[in-house]
């Protein structure tokens, strides 16, 4: 039995953010959008909250508009901020309550060509479990069994589990298993939470595998924080 693990780096579409080819210039912008995301869900913005929720939408190119290059601001009912035709930004909300929104990283499709690459190297793996991480969702890997594995030949995935885990952009972790190795359980610690917040950035699932053999495995998968 082989086993193997992958980085599939998202399928079929993905934040422009992480497809972005100079990562040293996108880093800057993904911090100040996670930042973000966490100063926006308090229940009431202090004076220090409102400052950095100025400076973070200058950051992420929010300033002017609710829709920049790599993030939109969604300010679906109440507002959080005003803008001022002088350029001036003011949070006009007093908390988390005041406003139903969100930030949310724009995507794009990933080409032919290296969704091609990708079901070719998943292929050459020959792997009879495989853990993937960075994949959008298991509908999303369950097209990519049929659509771009089935026309390379050899044996499908049987069995494909993923559960969407703590991280907004769309990377998550799964498992792909061959069709006699059965996967009969599955524990999520997608809410596991220390003082600092949730352990794992998406998830580490335990998944109990029924071996061929009569054998049992269990694989924990899982995608550190870079």
């Amino acid at each position: 039995m082989r086993l193997a693990s992958y980085n599939v780096e998202n399928l079929f579409d993905r934040a422009k953010l992480l497809a972005s080819s100079d990562w040293q210039a996108g880093r800057p912008l993904l911090e100040a959008y996670t930042e973000l995301t966490k100063v926006l869900q308090q229940q009431a913005y202090s004076a220090d909250d409102r400052l950095a929720i100025v400076r973070l939408l200058g950051t992420l190119g929010l300033t002017a508009t609710d829709d920049a290059a790599y993030v939109r601001l969604r300010q679906n009912r109440g507002r959080l901020v005003s803008r001022s035709r002088d350029g001036t930004v003011t949070v006009v909300a007093d908390g988390r309550g005041d406003w139903i929104g969100w930030l949310e990283l724009k995507r794009e499709s990933v080409t032919d060509l290296a969704v091609r690459h990708t079901a070719q190297v998943v292929h050459d793996l020959q792997a009879d479990v495989l853990g993937v991480v960075e994949a959008e969702d298991r509908w999303a890997l369950k097209h990519f069994n049929a659509d771009q594995l089935a026309p390379l030949g050899g044996r499908l995935y049987g069995h494909v589990m993923l559960i969407d885990g703590n991280d907004e952009r769309g990377i998550d972790v799964g498992l792909l298993t061959r069709g006699d190795i059965e996967i009969t359980g599955i524990v999520s610690h997608v809410d596991d939470a220390d003082l600092a917040g949730p352990v794992f950035s998406r998830d580490c699932p335990e998944l109990s595998l029924a071996l061929p053999g009569g054998g049992r495995l269990l694989v924990l998968v899982n995608h550190l924080k870079s």
